[in-house]
C-alpha cells in the first residue's frame, strides 16, 4: 500500500516529534527548543515537513512526520542546517527529493550556491548530497564526537533551476 505524503511547514507543536525524529536519525541530536527556535525563525529560510497518513485509534485523520528539513539562506547562500528521515521510510528517495525542494526553494529566495557538513563516514547522506551535484570543498578535523569525526563541508554553485 502506497501512503500519501505531503510537504508543509513546521510547526511549533511539531517540536516533540521532530526531536524524536533527531533522536533516532543523529548522536548529537537538536532539542525541542532548538527545533521551535528553527521554526519561529524569519524567512528566507524554513524547516519543512514531510507528512505521511497515519492510522489513529479513533478513525480520526492522522499524520506522522516522515521527513524534514532545515535551511537558511544568508545573503546569497543557503546553508542547509538539517536533513533527517524517519527509519522506517528511509531507501525511498525522500532525503533527495526533500533537499531538491529546498534547494529550488532557496534559489528562488536569492540563494546561489549551498553548503553543508555531514559526518565524513555517512556513506548514505554523502550518496544523497553527490547525486543531487554537491561536491567537497573542505573538512573540519574531529568536528564531530561520538564517535570522533571529521566533517566534510560539501558545496553546490551554482543551484539547479530544476531537480536533476
Amino acid at each position: 500500500m502506497r501512503s500519501a505524503l505531503w510537504l508543509e511547514r513546521g510547526r511549533a507543536e511539531d517540536a516533540s516529534s521532530l526531536a524524536a525524529l533527531e533522536a533516532e536519525s543523529f548522536s548529537h541530536p537538536w532539542t525541542e527548543e532548538q527545533i521551535r527556535q528553527e521554526i519561529a525563525a524569519p524567512p528566507p529560510g524554513a524547516v519543512l515537513v514531510l507528512r505521511a497518513a497515519a492510522p489513529s485509534a479513533s478513525g480520526s485523520a492522522a499524520t506522522t512526520v516522515v521527513a524534514y528539513c532545515a535551511y537558511r539562506v544568508v545573503v546569497d547562500e543557503m546553508h542547509v542546517m538539517d536533513v533527517a528521515v524517519a527509519p522506517r521510510w528511509r531507501r525511498r528517495g525522500l532525503a533527495r527529493w526533500l533537499l531538491g525542494f529546498c534547494l529550488l526553494r532557496a534559489a528562488r529566495d536569492g540563494a546561489v550556491r549551498a553548503l553543508l557538513e555531514v559526518r565524513a563516514g555517512n556513506a548514505a547522506a554523502r550518496s544523497v548530497y553527490g547525486g543531487l551535484g554537491f561536491s567537497e570543498v573542505g573538512r573540519r578535523r574531529d568536528y564531530y564526537t561520538a564517535p570522533l569525526e571529521d566533517a566534510v563541508i560539501l558545496s553546490l554553485d551554482p543551484l539547479p533551476a530544476a531537480l536533476p
